[in-house]
């Protein structure tokens, strides 16, 4: 089994988003409104990076599917070939 490897663009987004919830959670237990709003674009900004990698992870499965998928299709042209021949 291999374990996947870790690009640290990718835990950029769930950083975000730990960070933005602490920044709001102590904006609004000290009152401090600019930091609260702050906390909240930051997790913001985290939930849009984790759906990009999101949508790169799915993208790079299709294109795995689609060469799997043509390089089957290859095989059996070939066998076909060979079979006609």
């Amino acid at each position: 089994m291999q374990i996947p490897r870790i690009d640290p663009k990718n835990v950029a987004g769930l950083a975000d988003k730990v960070i933005g919830l602490g920044k709001e959670i102590v904006g609004t237990v000290t009152g401090q409104d600019r930091l609260s709003k702050a906390g909240q674009v930051q997790q913001d900004k985290g939930t849009e990076r984790m759906k990009a990698v999101r949508a790169q992870v799915e993208a790079q499965a299709h294109e795995s599917k689609a060469a799997a998928a043509g390089q089957a299709q290859k095989r059996a042209q070939q066998t076909k070939e060979r079979v006609n021949s």
